[in-house]
């Protein structure tokens, strides 16, 4: 390819409008107020080979192309093609009878598409720049996808510093939805002495068609690229499409989906929907639960950024290879606008604190939310439900958590309790008050409208809190007489879903559980089907459905207008499962308010309604006792992680699910989500004795730490057995009880890190490639991770394995986590994994906090802690602990808590209280033991605040394995404590 020649906008102090050759500027200045007309814009050449290979052609009939790779749960095996050469010419496009698999039928051509730069850059501010683009279509060379394109678009690019370029592309004439979620971006010039390490460019082709670039200030990496295919750049009313170059193969993130590694595959990939569904993981392309257009890129060199898209309609996106060494992108969405966020890191950690800069820092769980919760979804009766408590306690198995499923409820109705099952549900709650531990309700959205004498319903119907049909078109009216909308979910009855966004709804919710909670006192609460979930949407009848409805044999659904309203039926309806884009949920053309005169159809908004009941539910649950609290939401969004956690929804009891909770975890680190983890054993089908073995070990790592098992298969399969962690054999409740007090040894160290990440921002459970981004050997190694950088997990994941495959990078010194023996051997090895055992390791140059294991976290965090010290190459290893009461809200925000720094260096160990303003610890604990890994040499004496410690009493030395044990030291925390090592 030829010299490729662009202008670029660096909005900065300066406001400067650069001019180069290959990324080597030419400055002109310019005042704020200045229009530099397109004539600075100067074309791209596009490379040959985009041009002579079918792969990098762009769809022109995405919506019936054969070849598309939508849910596999849709597509069927003897497809044929809806597209012919007339309907494919009448968009413009150009038809190839002979097309390879994989490659589109009917394509765009190059010089059509897109749109052109008509006024601009045009400078708002000194951190703002604004380009107004106009369509390109003449009857010459006529294209249209679904005809009804916008002709007219403003591209606004803001800066926040050095780091992060905003690109928001919007309808020039005409309002757009946008997504109603509060973020934070502060427009801002970078400071002189920071300048901007990556930097936006407006480019074209020769075909006059505008692309967008970004690209890095120090190495010229371009990071974000639309020239190339800048004819498959559409801006249609239903049908948003923008297809961009990425410098590197290491892709990971977007979703919730279920993928098969961490790492995008680029070679004979898949398209993957993003849209909230009811779906469990079945590790095909389906679409679940949350909706996260974010993702991360490891260059070559390690640089790494990442990309958000902040939308909120259903779409989809699917990588694929590029040019010999790269990748690309090609991104939908079926509505909204395109409002791009781009973050330089420069590493994998920074450019999550970036992210989490404009989303929101993670909430800070209460300390007990760290120990083991056990769940079952058919208990069935309450003395079932003491069962598996009790099986677990007589174990000597460490717990915090009991839940209730809706199988407590009476009749599956919210906020209700079986009165003859579980009529002594508030009793039981008081037990586990009385022994240290917390009950977690569940709560759905779906409200039965049937139930006699229910006012939660009732006093629901008064305010008018539900969602409605349209004025101009309800289906129900018939049956309601008012505008409801009804569905059919888990209750009896026919069932009304609340609006979250509309004011008094919060209010009625708060209502409905304070007044549960004076009947039982739950301490967190657990959100599902917030998707918001409806079965057999379009279908016959619900597969629940009680068809002797109040005497009357009759079958019913929720029937959505597909025929003939485009929200129910877009001409695009993106990779999402399902027949419909109802399917599994309600109809598109539902409405939602504000309250304030704005109207919201469900068809925009539908990704938000699980972030919407987050945001009713969190501040009641507060209120319940004035504590931290939790809530668990199955359905999350983009700023859902910086109020609550989530679980990985419904998995099973299949082997190749473990694998997919470790990926989960790792991605939901990346959307600002780290308090997650799976239904451990899995949730369908009945575990094995091995398989949850293995399982409890890799949830023992999990921060959501908890074994929940489901039901049945539908009305009439058999009953799941149960697999809470004591039901089995005696070698393997010995090994679960070994996995969950390794646990509770950790939860000081995993407690700090989430405080770390609270205050900070950040990661806890992270990759190989996330904390080694340089060493390529990481990139794709998603079977092994860490908490930190610090602490290497390595869990078995494959049935009858013994031996553990595991990748230790050459560049640090790691030890064995039980042994402390320094691990000489480095790469890739093989070690022994016996099925009671998970290997573990541990990265020179940290310091990790520890506390003896106890029946539950009240009784834990008054054990004694002990300090494990790792010592890199330069014999140098830093930590800290936070430690308050462990549920107030706010601690650190009122400095109520206590803030250690651990150092070792020069053979010195000082431990230090940095800020000490909750005295209760010092009452309760004593820093007992110290352990030192990797010590180049043995001390002949030990010296403690100027003090001789007694050799073989209080301090002795493995030469063996390097390693200094000290012990009974019995120290104040309150106190400074300094050790040398002579």
């Amino acid at each position: 390819m030829s010299n490729s020649i662009t202008a670029f906008v660096l909005v900065g102090l300066a406001v400067n409008i650069y001019v180069g050759v290959q990324g080597v500027p030419l400055a002109k200045s310019v005042s704020q107020t200045e229009t530099r007309q397109n004539s600075d814009i100067k074309p791209v050449e596009i490379p040959d080979f985009i041009s002579t290979d079918p792969t990098y052609r762009i769809d022109c009939s995405p919506d019936e192309d054969e070849y598309r790779s939508f849910c596999q749960q849709n597509l069927s095996k003897n497809r044929t093609s809806n597209i012919t050469s007339a309907s494919c010419t009448a968009r413009g496009c150009i038809y190839d009878s002979n097309a390879i698999s994989g490659t589109p039928t009917c394509y765009i051509p190059l010089e059509k598409g897109g749109y052109e730069l008509k006024e601009g850059p045009n400078q708002i501010s000194n951190a703002v720049t604004q380009y107004k683009l106009a369509r390109l279509s003449t009857p010459s060379s006529k294209f249209s996808m679904f005809n009804h394109d916008i002709e007219n678009l403003k591209v606004q690019v803001s800066v926040s510093g050095p780091e992060m370029i905003r690109m928001t592309i919007r309808d020039d004439n005409a309002e757009r939805y946008e997504v109603p979620v509060p973020i934070q971006w502060s427009p801002s010039v970078p400071p002189t002495s920071a300048p901007p390490k990556i930097q936006f460019q407006m480019t074209k082709t020769v075909n006059e068609q505008v692309g967008f670039r970004v690209y890095r200030t120090d190495t010229q990496s371009i990071l974000f690229d639309t020239t190339f295919f800048a004819n498959g750049f559409i801006y249609d009313d239903n049908f948003l499409q923008i297809v961009t170059t990425i410098p590197s193969k290491n892709a990971y993130g977007f979703g919730e989906n279920g993928h098969n590694s961490f790492q995008h595959i680029l070679k004979g990939s898949q398209r993957y929907g993003i849209f909230a569904r009811d779906q469990w993981t079945l590790g095909e392309n389906e679409n679940s639960y949350g909706t996260h257009p974010f993702y991360m890129v490891i260059e070559p060199n390690g640089q790494t950024f990442g990309v958000w898209i902040f939308n909120s309609n259903a779409q989809d996106y699917k990588f694929d290879e590029f040019d010999v060494d790269k990748a690309m992108l090609t991104y939908r969405t079926i509505g909204g606008i395109l409002d791009i966020f781009f973050f330089a890191g420069s590493t994998p950690e920074m450019v999550i604190r970036q992210y989490q800069s404009v989303i929101g820092k993670p909430y800070f769980p209460p300390y007990w939310a760290f120990g083991f919760q056990l769940c079952r979804y058919g208990y069935d009766t309450l003395d079932n439900m003491k069962a598996a408590m009790h099986r677990t306690l007589n174990a000597s198995i460490p717990i915090d958590v009991h839940y209730g499923d809706i199988d407590y409820f009476h009749n599956r109705l919210d906020f209700t309790f079986d009165p003859i099952n579980f009529k002594d549900i508030p009793e039981y709650i008081d037990w586990l008050h009385a022994n240290g531990m917390k009950f977690i309700t569940m709560l759905d959205p779906a409200i039965d409208t049937e139930a006699k004498d229910y006012p939660v319903y009732t006093e629901g119907q008064k305010a008018d809190i539900w969602m409605k049909w349209p004025e101009r078109r309800n289906l129900q009216f018939h049956e309601t007489n008012d505008r409801k909308i009804l569905g059919y979910v888990w209750p009896d009855g026919k069932t009304a879903f609340p609006d979250f966004f509309y004011p008094p709804t919060s209010d009625w919710w708060r209502t409905q559980i304070l007044e549960y909670h004076n009947k039982i006192k739950f301490d967190g609460i657990w959100i599902d089907m917030n998707e918001p979930a409806n079965f057999d949407t379009n279908k016959g009848t619900p597969w629940n459905y009680v068809y002797n409805h109040n005497g009357n044999n009759v079958t019913w659904n929720l029937t959505c207008p597909i025929e003939d309203e485009i929200l129910e039926n877009p001409p695009y309806k993106t990779a999402i499962c399902g027949d419909y884009i109802s399917d599994k949920t309600l109809c598109m053309i539902a409405e939602l308010t504000d309250g304030k005169g704005k109207i919201y159809n469900h068809y925009d908004v539908h990704n938000l309604y699980g972030w919407s009941e987050t945001v009713a539910t969190v501040p009641v649950s507060r209120a319940l006792d004035n504590k931290r609290s939790i809530v668990i939401s199955r359905s999350t969004f983009a700023t859902s992680g910086s109020i609550s956690g989530h679980w990985l929804g419904d998995n099973t009891a299949d082997w190749k699910h473990l694998k997919y909770n470790i990926i989960g975890m790792l991605e939901m680190n990346l959307f600002g989500i780290p308090y997650v983890g799976a239904d451990i054993c899995g949730f369908f089908a009945n575990t094995t004795e091995q398989m949850c073995q293995r399982w409890m070990q890799l949830g023992a790592f999990n921060p959501f730490f908890r074994n929940h098992n489901g039901y049945k298969y539908g009305n009439d399969g058999p009953k799941f057995i149960d697999q809470d962690p004591a039901v089995f054999q005696e070698s393997v409740v010995t090994s679960n009880r070994h996995a969950v007090e390794l646990r509770y040894t950790l939860i000081p160290y995993l407690y700090t890190l989430f405080h770390r990440v609270h205050v900070s921002g950040g990661t806890v459970v992270r990759s190989m490639a996330h904390v080694f981004p340089t060493i390529a050997e990481c990139w794709a190694l998603d079977e092994q991770f860490l908490w930190d950088s610090s602490l290497l997990i390595a869990p078995v994941i494959y049935e009858n394995h013994v031996n553990k495959s595991v990748y230790l990078p050459t560049t640090e010194r790691w030890f064995d986590y039980y042994t402390g023996e320094e691990i000489k051997t480095l790469g890739q090895l093989t070690v022994p994994a016996p099925l009671d055992f998970i290997p573990l390791y541990l990265r020179g140059g940290a310091i990790i906090p520890h506390q003896q294991s106890a029946m539950n976290t009240v009784a834990s965090r008054k054990k004694p802690l002990f300090l494990i010290v790792v010592l890199d190459k330069n014999q140098y290893a830093e930590g800290n602990l936070f430690f308050d009461d462990g549920e107030s809200i706010d601690t650190y925000e009122r400095s109520v808590y206590n803030y250690f720094i651990f150092n070792y260096n020069l053979q010195r160990l000082t431990i230090e209280p940095w800020t000490y303003n909750y005295p209760q610890m010092g009452n309760d604990i004593k820093l007992e033991d110290i352990t030192i890994y990797g010590m180049d040499k043995a001390p002949t004496k030990v010296m403690w605040n100027g003090q001789d410690l007694v050799m073989s009493t209080q301090w002795t030395f493995d030469s063996t394995k390097n390693i200094l044990r000290m012990t009974k030291l019995e120290l104040n925390v309150a106190k400074i404590h300094k050790f040398n090592f002579v």
